[in-house]
């Protein structure tokens, strides 16, 4: 059983809902079976199901946090460092109270009763860590596995079966989409690719770096192809 921090991501945008689980492969079975059935309490990531269909969508761990610290406090990090980002679908910022910060989202009447009742009564709003449980979060932060191994770490668990998509039918539409011809401009040079797949396969880009270029028309704003555009070739 892994304990730690996963995302589900949508590849057709990259965007996110980030979380933690003690046990990762039972909450991403609860997460896609609420989905599935649009019971999923988070609206926005529900909506996005909806928009773009379940193949769309991978759940990836992005980071394992060890049995001494707790895990809602690493969560609370990532939570921070995203929320609000128009790139995350989460909306709650306290992963011990999720309904804090959500005041404008929810109706007077539900958000008077949830602080009263539920935040102040278990002390939630406010909370304050131990110094020993501070000193464990700093020493890991410290030592725990760098952005790169986590990025590597990432890209292999989309690859062959790891991937949610493996072996799964593709529609007649997305096979139409993915073969289409695209190029490549950089300056006043450009290069005609035979489809998606060729492009992503010559540069090494990513699927959402090249879906999200296409989508948005606009030039790859970071990493080697910086200033580049991509377009379907009429």
């Amino acid at each position: 059983m892994t304990k730690g921090i996963y995302k589900i991501i949508n590849v057709v945008n990259n965007k996110f809902y980030v979380g933690s689980a003690v046990d990762l492969k039972r909450r991403k079975t609860r997460h896609f079976s609420e989905l599935r059935t649009g019971k999923h309490n988070n609206k926005h990531l529900q909506a996005a199901w909806n928009k773009y269909g379940e193949a769309s969508f991978i759940f990836v761990v992005v980071e394992e946090v060890p049995d001494s610290i707790n895990i809602l406090d690493v969560e609370n990090i990532w939570l921070k460092e995203h929320v609000g980002k128009e790139y995350c679908y989460n909306i709650g910022v306290d992963a011990v109270a999720p309904m804090l910060g959500m005041s404008g989202i929810l109706s007077p009447t539900f958000g008077r009763k949830r602080t009263q009742e539920e935040l102040l009564a278990q002390n939630w709003t406010g909370r304050k860590h131990s110094e020993e449980s501070k000193g464990k979060i700093r020493a890991w932060l410290i030592n725990k596995p760098k952005s790169a191994e986590t990025r590597a770490k990432i890209s292999a668990s989309l690859m062959g079966d790891k991937n949610f998509n493996y072996g799964k039918p593709r529609s007649d539409k997305f096979k139409e989409k993915v073969s289409k011809r695209v190029q490549m401009t950089r300056g006043n040079t450009t290069t005609e690719y035979a489809s998606i797949v060729e492009i992503r396969e010559a540069t090494g880009l990513k699927p959402a770096t090249v879906n999200r270029a296409l989508k948005s028309g606009k030039p790859i704003s970071r990493g080697p192809f910086t200033g580049c555009v991509i377009q379907y070739l009429k």
